[in-house]
């Protein structure tokens, strides 16, 4: 399988309700350039005895890079706690990031046939990331915005969704369910 294609991210609002995980709000972040998943395990192996050769590890969490073409006013809102008004973001020492799923579409090619992986991460804090700017003599530098996170468990004990489609459409039908977003006609 080789995945050739990254399209479609989007977040919603994560909270919990009776034991169980809801998401509000969701919104299409903007256009997808890379997202790194870097997952991390612990060793929660029982040492108990010397001669204990089996080694147990367990999901810690997950640093995410989020690499894309823009960043949304309302995802500066519902991710980093900024204030936004009339085109106007204003950051301040006192905001506070909110839990947030995301989702992407992934475009992978398996015995010569396009097939489409909905990504879904279910419970994620992200931080504003670099931000660079740059101008090179007479022409323009193309930088995009970096956005960094972790993953950790959600309240069922679940981080991670992938689910695999044979259109896009589907997938993309899949991820909107999942964020809460109407389909738009």
């Amino acid at each position: 399988m080789a995945y050739v294609g990254l399209a479609r991210p989007v977040v919603a609002r994560y909270s919990e309700e009776g034991g169980e995980r809801k998401y509000s709000d969701g919104i299409r972040y903007a256009k997808a350039i890379k997202i790194l998943i870097d997952p991390h395990y612990e060793d929660v192996s029982d040492y108990n005895d010397i001669n204990d050769t089996d080694e147990v590890k367990e999901f810690a969490y997950a640093d995410i890079t989020l690499k894309t073409s823009d960043t949304p006013e309302a995802a500066e809102t519902m991710m980093f706690g900024h204030e936004v008004s009339g085109g106007t973001v204003i950051s301040r020492g006192m905001d506070r990031s909110g839990y947030v799923g995301l989702g992407a579409r992934i475009r992978v090619i398996e015995n010569g046939r396009a097939r489409y992986v909905a990504l879904w991460i279910h419970k994620a804090k992200f931080e504003d990331g670099s931000q660079e700017y740059e101008t090179k003599d007479n022409s323009f530098v193309y930088k995009t915005p970096t956005t960094e996170g972790k993953a950790i468990l959600d309240i069922t004990g679940e981080w991670r969704t992938k689910k695999t489609f044979n259109t896009a459409k589907e997938a993309d039908a899949w991820i909107d369910a999942t964020a809460g977003i109407e389909r738009e006609v």
